[in-house]
């Protein structure tokens, strides 16, 4: 008996996957279920015997608990030794992956700003 919803979150993982790697992330791959140590759904950088720099969890999810997503998520940045991640959430009736929600905590959002040129550098970046 298949788990429909199984099923549907894998087709939308494909989906990022896909429109990540349509997008300027052509190394971007999903991670296999199952690992005791969850690393992430897709690793967008993706490099075999590295780390990923960036990597999302993806929630087809017709409710939301963004308390226990952030902390997986933290978990998973950490399990993956990735600098920034995010979560790629299901907008109900539309099924354009590039209009999916991407939601971060604000630091790794602001990260990402000022390496790509805007705001100054902080100390910390400099490490």
């Amino acid at each position: 008996m298949t788990n429909r919803n199984k099923v549907k979150g894998d087709r939308f993982e494909r989906e990022h996957r896909d429109f990540c790697r349509e997008n300027g992330f052509p190394a971007a791959e999903r991670t296999k279920a199952g690992y005791e140590r969850d690393g992430g759904d897709t690793h967008l950088d993706a490099v075999i015997g590295m780390s990923p720099g960036v990597i999302s969890q993806s929630k087809n999810w017709a409710g939301t608990n963004w308390r226990a997503w952030f902390a997986d998520l933290a978990e998973q940045v950490a399990n993956a030794r990735a600098e920034v991640g995010f979560l790629v959430v299901k907008r109900r009736g539309i099924g354009d992956p590039g209009q999916q929600l991407a939601v971060m905590p604000v630091r790794e959002f602001l990260v990402l700003l000022r390496r790509a040129g805007y705001g100054q550098p902080l100390e910390e970046d400099a490490a």
